[in-house]
């Protein structure tokens, strides 16, 4: 089994240490791909023995998103042309394998199930609580186990045949795929320590995008919700952090399967697209707490 980690980065450095040292330890460091978007050292850096890629970060336009996800979607299948599987995510987003195979998520990708393009882990966004720990030397999810289970981060990102992903990954256009329940998808996003820098630098984004767009000869009609979660991140965090106080709790101490199963009764099929509806979800949410014995995992 041939597997490899791609993800496409600017400037989050706690998050790209997390991710290369979490991947390290499924795959040697030659099979992560990270594509540095601007040609950061730091990035260059953190990432030293992972194969890097660097882009051009010159302008700042309206559809930046749909271009990176054009961009990882065709490296994602020219990578599977020398790998079986290529797993392909944002760099706030590490993958989990809680099942009994000796060999972790390589020997469990080996013989499960080839449906479709591509397997979904099931989606958790980490929350924090008041309650977390601070106490040093502590795990991510040892310090924050409280997760919002979510059909946004249920992403087809284990890819086996081709894909063309809708943006922000969330998708698939023309494809499908399968929901794992022995894989599990933590998005890391609201637990990193540089959140509010991180916010403001993408509120920085949607302004200059606005003032790159207000210059061109024919300026692009710009959506209301348009960059909702870097241009109002406040509104959208506001709103799940509003949906794990009212959540149901699900007892995941003997697995994930009944994650996996109401995820399964969200999914969106048409004959250009399937997704997890995080709306269908989002109307009964759940939440989990993260079992003890994975908390060492990330």
């Amino acid at each position: 089994m041939k597997l490899a980690f791609l993800t496409m980065v600017w400037r989050d450095y706690w998050l790209l240490g997390k991710w290369v040292h979490h991947n390290a330890k499924i795959v040697p460091k030659r099979q992560l791909y990270v594509i540095n978007h601007g040609g950061d050292p730091e990035v260059d850096r953190l990432a030293e023995g992972c194969n890097v890629i660097h882009v051009p970060r010159d302008e700042l336009t309206t559809d930046l998103t749909r271009r990176r996800w054009d961009l990882k979607g065709a490296m994602t299948n020219g990578l599977l042309a020398f790998h079986d599987r290529v797993v392909c995510t944002d760099v706030d987003e590490l993958l989990v394998y809680v099942g009994d195979k000796p060999g972790g998520l390589i020997e469990h990708l080996e013989v499960a199930p080839m449906e479709g393009n591509a397997t979904a882990p099931v989606g958790l966004n980490l929350v924090p609580r008041e309650s977390d720990s601070a106490e040093d030397g502590l795990t991510v999810l040892e310090r924050h186990p409280n997760a919002l289970l979510a059909g946004k981060y249920t992403k087809p990102c284990i890819a086996h045949a081709r894909v063309v992903y809708t943006v922000g990954g969330h998708g698939l256009q023309r494809g499908q795929f399968r929901i794992d329940p022995e894989i599990l998808l933590f998005h890391l996003h609201y637990v990193t320590p540089d959140y509010q820098e991180r916010m403001a630098a993408r509120q920085g984004i949607v302004a200059q995008a606005k003032d790159h767009n207000a210059l061109q000869e024919n300026p692009e009609v710009i959506r209301k919700r348009h960059w909702i979660n870097w241009s109002n991140p406040e509104h959208v965090r506001n709103k799940d952090f509003g949906n794990f106080d009212r959540a149901e709790e699900i007892d995941v101490s003997g697995g994930f399967s009944a994650c996996a199963d109401l995820l399964r009764g969200a999914i969106k099929r048409s004959d250009r697209q399937m997704v997890v509806d995080p709306r269908i979800i989002n109307e009964h949410p759940r939440r989990i707490v993260v079992p003890a014995a994975l908390r060492k995992a990330i």
